[in-house]
Parts: structure tokens; C-alpha cells; sequence
């Protein structure tokens, strides 16, 4: 090799050297970087709800749990929701907790609209105090509190059930119990999944309203441990099937006009009719992840992004369940993947697939392939799925990747050009 060779290889691997030394390690195509991480650390590595970003993404709300140790001092902000600025990740407020209802599960993923129709946002949150909160976005102060039989898991949802004037908010608590409330905190109605013929139902999922059975009015979908339950606007029953549903997504995939409704869990893969429940199809996979059913590499047929355990993202045909592609992230067994989700991260218009592993590293993959277009990695566990939005409105969304540490680190993808990509 010559010497000029030999310079040029050199330069080039320190280079390399240097991305990797920083936590930057980048794909074939594109880079994901670091634009800020949040001030807001804990000594627990299991924080594992996701970041919430409300409709203008200008309210960044993270949860953050401390783990109750001997040696860690337990403080009112051990646990809190913080509000982070979009532009730095430093912290506008923070709320405040009991001690002794502070654990790793204390708060969910938020939840953030304008629920009491004053102009205002408001965030809404179960919490380990056995309530479902309502706080103002811009100060941080509780606005209401509806009690829980036991702590909220899932991210309450907002949305109009046609209960009242203006949306209503649906939360569920791990030991199965569901509640619809109306903007100003009054209840309108509470169910059981555990007095619907099923026993120790846990619901881990998010309740998703849309109108699933296409009758002109909305249904709420949960996921539960025994299985999916399709709830009406008012709480009643309108179907429940056996079979693990930790994990939903939904969409229309077919020409019929009911919607299509998918679960998973450690055995697989199932999708069913949003009219009758009936089982559409079904697929073996070790403890598969699901989130987001949508074309995403426009080809006109919807795909369903899976997580498998192994370090895989496979995308399946959602109409019929057939493999499109899969895309080993890692070759450690062991690797768990929460649900993939989609973004326009690079500004195109298109969307790119973001996923995220728990050994640190977030990706981000073409969707028509799932070819591997940029790596993100950090010595931290991650163990929910990263959130997409664009923070300083430029086109292209930024990633929000929630780390075990409590700390949210703000990616922004660009795509290389050049020789070798850089």
C-alpha cells in the first residue's frame, strides 16, 4: 500500500475513531446527533415512559422516576413530570410527589391537549398516587385529580367521545379498571375489565379511541394481559377476545370499512376485525412489540412495524401478515426492541422508521427496506420506544430517545454526502 494510501486510511479510521469516542456512530447514509440532553438524572436505569410533545411541539414533558435505595435520599422531586425547553432540554418546571409513592412506575407517558377549552394546553398523567392528574402546561400547577383503583401504566388518551361539550380523557390503571372524565375533571363513567368474565386482568397498553367498527360513533381499544376489549363511548362491552394484547396499533387496510385492530405479546403477532373481533391472521414471533400501523414506504398497502426480541425490526403486510422485510440491528439474542415508530426525520416528506434497543442505541431505517441509514449510541439502557417531533420547525423531526437514566437525549438525523459517506 503507498504511502498516500496508507495517510488516507489512517485519517479516515481516526476519524471514525473520534464519531464512535463521542457516541455518534453513523450508517451507511446518515448521522444522528446529539442536540441536547436533559439535566434531569436519576440513580435508577430502568426509567422506561415515554417522552410526551403536545400538537405545536412546543410542550416537551418527560417522566422521571427515582429508584428507592438506602443510599438515595428520597425528595417530593424525586419523581416528577418535567417540562423541558424544545430548544435545549433545560427544565421549566417540575412537579412534585410524595416519597413514599415514588418507584420506577410512578408516572406515565403524558398526554397533552387542550382539554377544558380555554386556549391553554394541559397534560395528563396517571401517577402511583393512584390518580389520573390533570396539570397546566405553562406553569406546571395540578388542575384536577380523578382517583384510580390502583397506578396507571399506559398513557391516559384524549380525545371526543360525544360525552359533553369538548373531549373527554380515557385512562386505565394496570389492575384493569378504565375511566372516562370530562374536561373539568368530572367523571362520566368507570368500567372493569375484571367483572367482564375475566380474573387479575393487567392492562399495560394505552386506551386508542376511533370509530373501529365504522357505526358513526368512537370505541375505545385496550390491550390487556387476558386480551383485546373493544369498549363503547359510554363503557359498555362491545367485544373481548382471549389471547395477550400487551401491545395494540390499529388501521384500515382493506376495502371493507370497519378498521383493522392488532395486538402482540410474547407469542406473536395477531390482527383482528374492528366490527366483530373476528381473527384475521396471526404470526409466531418471540415477544414481539407493536406500535404504528401506517404505508409507510408508500406502495399503498399499510405496514405494521414489529420489535422482536433478538434486535430485529420486521415490517409485516398488516392486511394479510406477510413478511416485507427484516432489518438485525444486533446479533446479541437477548436484545430487546421496543415498538418501532415512524418520522419524517430528514424533512423529504417521507417517513423513516425509528427504533430504539435496550442496550442504548437508537436507529433509524429506510422504510421500503429497512435498510440501516443512521446509529445513535449511549452506555445507558433504553426500554421505550423513542418520540418523533419537530421541535424548532424546520421540516424535519427531531428524536426524543428517553434513557433509563432518566435523562432525554434530542437527536437530529442529516443525511452524508461525500467520499466514504462523510
Amino acid at each position: 500500500m503507498r504511502r498516500r494510501t496508507t495517510a488516507a486510511v489512517v485519517t479516515i479510521c481516526a476519524m471514525l475513531g473520534a464519531l464512535a469516542l463521542f457516541g455518534l456512530v453513523a450508517g451507511p447514509s446518515g448521522q444522528l446527533t446529539s442536540e441536547w440532553v436533559s439535566d434531569t438524572p436519576r440513580e435508577n436505569s430502568v426509567n422506561h415512559h415515554a417522552v410526551g410533545v403536545g400538537p405545536d411541539s412546543d410542550v416537551v414533558l418527560a417522566p422521571v422516576a427515582e429508584v428507592p435505595r438506602d443510599e438515595v435520599t428520597m425528595t417530593r422531586t424525586s419523581c416528577s413530570l418535567v417540562r423541558l425547553a424544545p430548544d435545549d432540554g433545560t427544565t421549566s418546571w417540575q412537579t412534585e410527589m410524595p416519597p413514599e409513592d415514588c418507584v420506577t412506575h410512578a408516572l406515565t407517558e403524558p398526554a397533552i391537549g387542550d382539554i377544558d377549552r380555554d386556549g391553554a394546553m394541559e397534560a395528563l398523567i396517571a401517577t402511583t398516587e393512584n390518580a389520573l392528574i390533570a396539570y397546566e402546561t405553562d406553569s406546571g400547577s395540578e388542575q384536577w385529580r380523578v382517583p384510580l383503583d390502583t397506578f396507571g401504566y399506559g398513557r391516559p388518551t384524549i380525545a371526543d367521545l360525544s360525552l359533553g361539550p369538548g373531549p373527554e380523557v380515557v385512562a386505565s390503571d394496570i389492575g384493569g379498571d378504565v375511566v372516562a372524565v370530562h374536561g373539568n375533571g368530572t367523571v362520566a363513567w368507570r368500567q372493569s375489565l375484571n367483572e367482564t368474565g375475566w380474573e387479575r386482568t393487567t392492562v399495560w397498553q394505552s386506551p386508542t379511541v376511533a370509530d373501529y367498527d365504522a357505526d358513526g360513533d368512537s370505541e375505545i381499544l385496550l390491550g390487556s394481559n387476558s386480551g383485546p376489549v373493544l369498549l363503547s363511548a359510554t363503557g359498555a362491552i362491545e367485544w373481548q377476545r382471549e389471547g395477550g394484547a400487551t401491545y395494540t396499533a390499529t388501521a384500515q387496510t382493506d376495502d371493507d370499512p370497519a378498521m383493522e385492530l392488532f395486538t402482540a405479546d410474547t407469542d406473536g403477532v395477531r390482527a383482528y376485525d374492528g366490527r366483530t373481533g373476528a381473527l384475521d391472521w396471526e404470526r409466531e414471533f418471540t415477544d414481539a412489540r407493536i406500535r404504528t400501523a401506517t404505508d409507510g414506504d408508500g406502495d399503498g398497502r399499510v405496514e405494521l412495524y414489529v420489535g422482536r426480541l433478538g434486535g430485529e425490526v420486521v415490517a409485516l403486510d398488516a392486511q394479510t401478515g406477510e413478511t416485507e422485510w427484516t432489518t438485525a440491528l444486533t446479533d446479541a439474542d437477548d436484545t430487546i426492541v421496543p415498538p418501532p415508530v415512524l418520522g419524517d426525520v430528514d424533512g423529504d416528506g417521507d417517513h423513516e422508521v425509528v427504533t430504539a434497543l435496550n442496550d442504548g442505541t437508537v436507529a433509524v431505517l429506510g422504510p421500503e427496506t429497512g435498510t440501516q441509514l443512521a446509529l445513535y449510541e449511549r452506555p445507558v439502557p433504553l426500554w421505550t420506544f423513542p418520540t418523533v417531533a419537530d421541535l424548532d420547525d424546520d421540516g424535519a423531526a427531531e428524536v426524543l430517545a428517553r434513557y433509563g437514566d432518566g435523562r432525554v437525549v434530542a437527536l437530529s438525523y442529516e443525511s452524508r454526502e461525500g467520499p466514504f459517506g462523510l
